[in-house]
């Protein structure tokens, strides 16, 4: 029992460590190598952003989006996981850990598609500016606009962490209460459906580079807080025995 409790324990780690590979290939890939840490402006102009996707890094895009898109399904079983994990304390019918791995899912899948978008925009140097501006602004806006499911994610994943009434909860309260304030604030990522300059367009301050730091510590941090759980939990299961063993031979 104890080697499948154990092989048990590290599986979960497996797939907990899935988000730190995810969230570690997405800044090589996306953010260094394809140069997104600074990307194209929304209203950089047609033939600017075409030069950008065709000549200034054309391999870039296409290599650090190849990066980002392998990333993208190493977050589809650490999503899972951490809906099993969540699950764990919801009990029964847990529906919030449920979509919070669903969620989760459907991210890993936009960031699929908005990879494919983003290659396409620099796949064929010969293309019209104004085709590579619409794959552009396409995966922006895919990319985006699906706040609207991290949110949701966050708020389910912060209902069940405050349904954690052990005097050691799997995620401080203090996390939990930044996760809520992190799912509000993500909101101005709905900014770049209205604007094409400033904080709200999706190469701003507001609409891209916030909720991107917010989504990465969230998915980091909490991680790592259900990594020491699990941690707790072989503990817990290597002292059972040995107590058991004591309780008998008094007998």
């Amino acid at each position: 029992m104890q080697d499948i409790e154990k092989r048990s324990v590290l599986s979960q780690k497996i797939g907990l460590w899935c988000n730190w590979i995810f969230v570690t290939l997405t800044v090589i890939g996306w953010i260094g190598i394809a140069h997104f840490w600074a990307p194209a402006r929304a209203d950089l102009g047609l033939e600017a952003t075409k030069v950008w996707f065709s000549e200034t890094h054309h391999w870039g895009t296409i290599i650090g989006c190849t990066i980002f898109y392998i990333a993208a399904g190493f977050l589809t079983p650490g999503s899972i996981m951490l809906g099993v994990m969540l699950a764990k304390i919801e009990g029964r019918w847990p529906v919030w850990s449920i979509t919070t791995a669903v969620c989760g899912v459907f991210i890993s899948l936009i960031v699929f598609f908005n990879c494919c978008a983003w290659i396409v925009a620099a796949y064929r140097p010969e293309s019209g500016a104004d085709v590579i501006q619409s794959w552009y602004d396409w995966a922006w806006f895919a990319f985006l606009l699906g706040w609207i499911y991290l949110a949701i994610e966050m708020f389910a994943t912060a209902a069940v962490e405050l349904m954690d009434d052990r005097a050691e909860p799997m995620i401080p309260r203090w996390f939990t209460w930044l996760t809520i304030a992190g799912g509000v604030t993500i909101f101005f990522a709905a900014g770049p459906a209205f604007f094409k300059s400033g904080p709200f367009a999706y190469h701003g301050l507001l609409a891209f580079y916030l909720p991107v730091v917010i989504w990465g510590v969230y998915i980091s941090m909490t991680t790592w807080f259900m990594l020491k759980e699990l941690n707790r939990q072989s503990e817990r299961a290597g002292r059972a025995p040995s107590s058991s063993l004591r309780s008998e031979s008094s007998i």
